[in-house]
């Protein structure tokens, strides 16, 4: 199920092309159901640059954490995160009659994920040499950046309207939103 070199590079590719607002980036990924379980690969990608944010994030608190239940709760929240979108949007997109392209949707959401921490670590990277103020406005600028290329992502994928996508942009969110909050109560 582990995809080979060739096929991660035209993935990327694809989810670079979708970033450039060119709705033929579909066209670059597997869209097979092997393809949606391979586009998985992408979480194993992505955890390295996951475990610099959650770091960073870590070091600006103010209190001692324990490393290893940190890591182990941290560890679940993030296999929770790969997990509960495409959990919920199998059922959304059924109730939305776009369950025809389920598979398109998770597989380039999953790929787009690591452009996404890329741009993250970036900001975060420059966050560090700007006045707190500074970098904290470039890292909202990001934010809304990136969840307008998740919408673009969604509608393309999907084949449907900006008003659809939108509301799974806020799914995702929201989902994500409730994991990391519920992994910060844990700690």
């Amino acid at each position: 199920m582990i995809p080979d070199r060739a096929e991660v590079l035209r993935s990327l590719y694809g989810a670079w092309r979708l970033a450039r607002a060119d709705v033929t980036g579909m066209q670059h990924f597997n869209l097979s159901v092997e393809g949606f379980w391979r586009s998985f690969f992408a979480a194993i990608i992505v955890a390295p640059g996951y475990a610099l944010l959650v770091a960073h994030r870590t070091m600006e608190r103010q209190e001692a954490y324990d490393f290893g239940p940190m890591v182990v709760i941290e560890s679940i929240a993030y296999l929770a995160a790969w997990a509960a979108f495409p959990l919920v949007a199998v059922v959304l997109t059924q109730l939305l009659g776009l369950g025809r392209h389920y598979v398109e949707l998770i597989v380039a959401v999953n790929w787009a994920a690591v452009l996404q921490i890329l741009a993250f670590l970036a900001v975060v990277a420059v966050s560090l040499l700007l006045p707190e103020g500074l970098g904290a406005l470039l890292l909202a600028i990001v934010t809304g950046a990136l969840m307008l290329y998740q919408w673009f992502v969604m509608r393309t994928a999907l084949q449907t309207t900006g008003g659809i996508a939108l509301s799974l942009v806020l799914v995702d969110l929201l989902l994500s939103t409730v994991i990391n909050l519920s992994a910060d109560r844990l700690l």
